[in-house]
């Protein structure tokens, strides 16, 4: 099977980072001495502070391993190359509370899509949120617990005092978090909004741990059927070379996921993407796992590890092909929970988002949240109303993110097309399908010029460039290849000067798909669902039909052709091969 290790693509080939010199500023009095103070620290200034300061680099590991609701996404480590990647996207903001000379509370945060050249002061209003932003799956200050309050409390005040414009978002608090300092302070509560969000967790050492196995029959019969393809490999990434190998066909499998659910492509749109995951497993802040089949790999997980748990915040991919017959994201999450809980771990927290497949395996819950700040009033009224929202939906059984999507996708598509083209896609549902036709060929000469095809290639169909002529979105396009690949479809495609030229979607019987009953003709069947072609390609479709069909007669050796595709079906007419009744 051709998956995306078999193509290349510079959107996903990471670039050497450019190391800039940061500018020395003397602070190391701060920790040298029995000095108090209260600290705003933003931009260069605080990549000089972690650079060149030692007693506040030893001082922050020290409060961090005091801190009873630490995670690792407040470690130095974590934050520091979170900074050092993203530093000139985002402009970097430390709030440090100092009591005789050493560290009593620490707020890593950043202003997002603000950098130091056009910093906070130039800017009336944005977001402020913890280092690290989506990477960062828990978001929360550093303090003893006895001052966990306080610090906050004053932290927060300062903060929207001198920028009274943006809000503080912090997404997720972890369980222990002070809150009492929003209770118990009328202005505190009045500007803060506190939104409890559900955790689904696999406790590894717990009761209920069995549950981790309760699939035992499906996941074995699910394990078998893929040994069938090749030899199953289970892996733990442990080298560096050997993850940045990997890395390359994780992120083009992650981005088609969340392309065709989210209209996003993480690794693309975002190149420092790598550098900071490569940062993080040097630092051994990274646990990987791949389940490959030979040389493919086909399902892969990438998460963050600190103290007894490891947290879903970097990759979860898998191959879609392998999707409907094989379940290889599930068969990796038994896996990798067998083998966490092996090396001691107490749990694998799989991140809040209601989402089925989380829900299935996770044997415990808790209960993080979600803190917004704000001096607007009006701001403040949107997200309580949002808030609400959200409650009715989880009380009434629904994902929220999914009903989100669907009104995002709504947005998407009546921005993306005319009344006139809208209008016509309503038409499309209700028109009559043309009836299959199924032609016999034995044999098949290609008369056209080669061109060149590739079989489910992931790269290939994110290539995609929408056109007028088609009337198809990206995420129109992506939402419908994925969910294709997943139930058993393939595509034929041809890519020239990354764009994606045409595209052929196509079924048969082979080790992926189970045969049909009662059909002595099923292995020998070739059916072909949809046909893409990009204007570039136009001149030259019949070739690019003439290469499907070549594959279809000589190398998947199916001599019954079935569609209802007209191009396919006047190209085939014109062969002049008999055609058989379906």
């Amino acid at each position: 099977m051709n998956t995306a290790a078999n193509s290349t693509n510079d959107l996903y080939e990471s670039p050497v980072p450019e190391v800039k010199p940061q500018p020395v500023i003397e602070t190391g009095t701060r920790f040298n001495n029995n000095s108090d103070s209260f600290e705003l620290i933003k931009g260069d200034a605080v990549i000089a502070l972690l650079n060149n300061d030692s007693g506040f680099r030893q001082s922050w590991d020290l409060l961090f391993e005091s801190c009873p609701w630490a995670t690792v996404f407040q470690s130095r480590a974590f934050v520091t190359a979170w900074y050092q990647v993203y530093h000139e996207e985002h402009c970097p903001l430390l709030i440090i509370a100092v009591e005789q000379g050493q560290l009593k509370g620490l707020l890593p945060l950043a202003f997002l899509n603000t950098n130091e050249a056009e910093g906070p002061a130039e800017k009336q209003s944005g977001r402020i949120t913890a280092a690290g932003h989506y990477e960062a799956l828990y978001q929360t200050w550093l303090a003893a617990p006895s001052d966990g309050d306080a610090f906050i409390k004053k932290a927060s005040t300062e903060l929207l005092k001198q920028f009274p414009g943006y809000y503080l978002s912090l997404r997720f608090l972890p369980q222990g978090t002070p809150m009492k300092w929003i209770t118990d302070d009328r202005q505190c509560r009045k500007r803060s909004i506190i939104q409890s969000h559900t955790c689904p967790l696999i406790h590894l050492k717990g009761t209920g741990s069995e549950k981790i196995f309760q699939h035992k029959k499906h996941f074995k019969y699910k394990l078998n059927r893929l040994k069938k393809l090749g030899e199953v490999r289970f892996e733990t990434i442990s080298n560096l070379q050997q993850f940045k190998n990997s890395l390359h066909e994780m992120a083009v499998l992650y981005d088609f996921r969340q392309s065709a659910l989210f209209n996003k492509s993480p690794f693309s749109e975002d190149p420092a993407k790598k550098d900071f995951l490569q940062e993080l497993f040097r630092l051994q802040l990274l646990h990987v796992t791949e389940l490959k089949v030979d040389d493919n790999i086909i399902a892969a997980v990438v998460a963050v590890g600190g103290k007894d748990r490891v947290y879903l915040a970097g990759i979860n991919c898998h191959s879609p092909t392998h999707a409907r017959s094989f379940s290889p994201g599930f068969l990796h999450f038994v896996l990798l929970s067998q083998q966490l809980a092996a090396e001691g771990y107490s749990y694998f927290d799989l991140t809040p988002g209601y989402d089925p497949y989380k829900e299935e395996l996770a044997n415990e819950h808790e209960n993080v949240y979600e803190l917004v700040i704000s001096n607007r009033p009006s701001f403040r009224i949107k997200r309580r109303i949002k808030k609400w929202v959200h409650a009715r939906l989880v009380a009434a059984g629904k994902r929220p993110m999914t009903i989100e999507l669907q009104w995002k996708r709504y947005g998407y598509l009546v921005k993306q097309h005319s009344p006139a083209s809208l209008i016509k896609r309503m038409f499309r549902v209700f028109h009559k399908k043309e009836k299959q036709k199924s032609f016999l060929l034995q044999a098949f000469e290609n008369p056209s010029t080669k061109i060149p095809l590739a079989h489910d290639n992931i790269i290939d169909l994110l290539a995609y460039k929408a056109s007028k002529k088609t009337g198809l979105s990206k995420w129109d396009f992506m939402y419908d290849a994925s969910y294709r690949l997943e139930r058993g479809q393939h595509c034929y495609t041809w890519m020239e000067n990354g764009i994606l030229v045409c595209c052929a979607w196509v079924s048969y019987t082979d080790v992926l798909s189970p045969k049909k009953d009662n059909d002595p003709d099923a292995d020998k069947k070739f059916e072909i669902h949809g046909l893409y072609c990009h204007s570039a390609g136009s001149g030259r479709l019949t070739g690019f039909i003439h290469a499907v069909i070549d594959e279809a007669v000589n190398v998947e050796k199916k001599h019954f052709i079935i569609t209802n595709e007209p191009m396919f079906c006047k190209q085939l007419e014109e062969i002049g091969k008999r055609e058989r009744e379906t």
